[in-house]
């Protein structure tokens, strides 16, 4: 319960607090998008308290360091980082036959030649393989 009010009342003192010249550039509600703009004018190398400044100044929010690093981390480790790469789906399998080897026979022929062997029978294919060999 006291995180809740400590967060209203940060909340409700965020439009308040005057830039230096006594006029707040922009008014912002959400603190993480404070901090993505700091970020993006002062680059992911800032330092938590150079944001807070710049962050106070511009947009008239208070937040801690710790607040501001917390956020920071967690922009930092959703941006930019790429999922698993996709698997190669059986490329070896399915490649294509190579041509340094020409009398070679491949996986696929060979499950071609099963499937020849399970639809005629066997002695039909031994047939068939005698016929191909004269």
């Amino acid at each position: 319960m006291a995180k809740t009010k400590a967060t209203k009342q940060t909340g409700a003192s965020a439009h308040k607090a005057p830039a230096g010249n006594g006029q707040v550039k922009e008014k912002l509600t959400n603190k993480a998008e404070a901090i993505r703009r700091a970020l993006a004018k002062l680059g992911k190398k800032a330092t938590p308290a150079e944001i807070q400044d710049f962050i106070k100044t511009n947009f008239g929010i208070e937040m801690a360091t710790t607040v501001i690093s917390v956020y920071k981390s967690k922009l930092n480790k959703t941006k930019g980082k790429p999922g698993r790469k996709p698997r190669a789906v059986e490329a070896t399998a399915e490649a294509a036959p190579n041509p340094a080897g020409q009398g070679a026979v491949t996986f696929k022929d060979l499950r071609a030649m099963k499937d020849i062997t399970n639809r005629l029978g066997p002695a039909r294919m031994k047939e068939l393989v005698e016929l191909m060999t004269d």
